[in-house]
């Protein structure tokens, strides 16, 4: 009955430092700036999980909602857990528009917005997070006036 204890024992002990090898982390966050009362944010969450999924990379979508305290303060978290916060203080409070950040050196590569279609956004996606590893990636060319760019900076220092 000793040995079997011990075995059980080591093997629970090696499980669960091995479990979290298996978790891999994205490339990419797309963080979703939103407001419940805003329509921008209504139009680009029908659209943004869809185009997560479709554009097939290791992306994490997190979620910085300001439609209560609650969900500010956990999105708050969200961005803690994540090391982005200062993509968090950047934009928080201003919604309709999701960030592409790369996972690894916490850098926005770009923004999408409620103006693209799941399709274009999935693409967008894609190539940002081919961009964020260093991939090639093939682009279509086009000659839409939708843009990446994202938003000024919605909180600024004031240097006071």
């Amino acid at each position: 009955m000793k040995l079997i204890s011990t075995v059980l024992a080591a093997v629970l002990f090696t499980t669960s430092f091995a479990a979290p090898a298996f978790a891999a982390s994205p490339d990419v966050y797309v963080v979703n700036f939103r407001n419940a009362d805003d329509n921008n944010s209504m139009r680009l969450d029908s659209q943004l999980a869809s185009a997560v999924a479709i554009s097939g990379v290791n992306a994490e979508e997190v979620v910085i909602d300001t439609s209560t305290a609650a969900k500010w303060e956990k999105g708050a978290h969200e961005a803690f857990d994540r090391d982005i916060v200062p993509v968090f203080n950047q934009w928080v409070g201003l919604p309709g528009f999701a960030a592409i950040v790369d996972a690894n050196s916490k850098k926005v590569i770009g923004c999408v917005n409620s103006t693209f279609s799941a399709d274009e956004m999935a693409d967008k996606i894609r190539q940002m997070a081919a961009t964020s590893s260093g991939s090639a990636y093939m682009s279509r060319a086009s000659i839409s006036s939708k843009t990446t760019r994202c938003p000024a900076a919605h909180n600024v220092d004031s240097g006071k």
